[in-house]
């Protein structure tokens, strides 16, 4: 007899306890997922948003750049290329951070919630500055006030759908 009390028998014993239905016993299976929320695939809509509001903001603060409204005689070229290198180098960092939040929230991990939390909450308070700045050093109204606007109702949306019980309940 063996020592191990749930070590399946020679002659097909019953299998272990928490071994799924119709597992070999003693095969590896995957941890199994908890079911997709309505609330999470609600989040995972609302990352999509933020990410296309952040690009829209990004495309719309270049082409209200006043480099850009000067026209190309204004400037050099190699003024140009180094602000078109940035703002590309902005849409690539920009990507890759809202791609290391959906991609592992799509995979229900909880540290992504975590981080997409920090970055909404990071994002707000950005806003929130750029707004008390253009309070106190007055710049005109600015094209890309509409577009933090939009940003910061997507991310205040994120944050209230983060919290909802559903999301929690989804995610391991």
């Amino acid at each position: 007899m063996s020592q191990q009390p749930y070590e399946p028998r020679a002659h097909g014993g019953p299998p272990p306890p928490g071994t799924p239905p119709g597992a070999l016993p003693g095969a590896w299976a995957p941890p199994r997922r908890p079911p997709m929320t309505a609330d999470l695939r609600l989040l995972l809509r609302l990352t999509l948003a933020s990410f296309a509001m952040a690009l829209l903001g990004g495309a719309v603060g270049y082409l209200a750049a006043p480099e850009q409204a000067m026209g190309p005689a204004a400037g050099t070229a190699l003024g140009t290329a180094v602000l078109a290198g940035s703002v590309l180098l902005g849409f690539g960092f920009t990507t890759a951070l809202y791609a290391l939040v959906w991609f592992p929230l799509r995979e229900q991990r909880q540290w992504a919630w975590i981080l997409g939390i920090v970055f909404a909450s990071m994002a707000l308070l950005g806003v929130l500055a750029n707004a008390v700045l253009l309070l106190v050093v007055p710049a005109g109204v600015s094209a890309g006030l509409v577009t933090s606007a939009l940003k910061a109702v997507v991310d205040v949306a994120w944050l209230v759908v983060a919290v909802r019980p559903g999301v929690r309940a989804a995610l391991r």
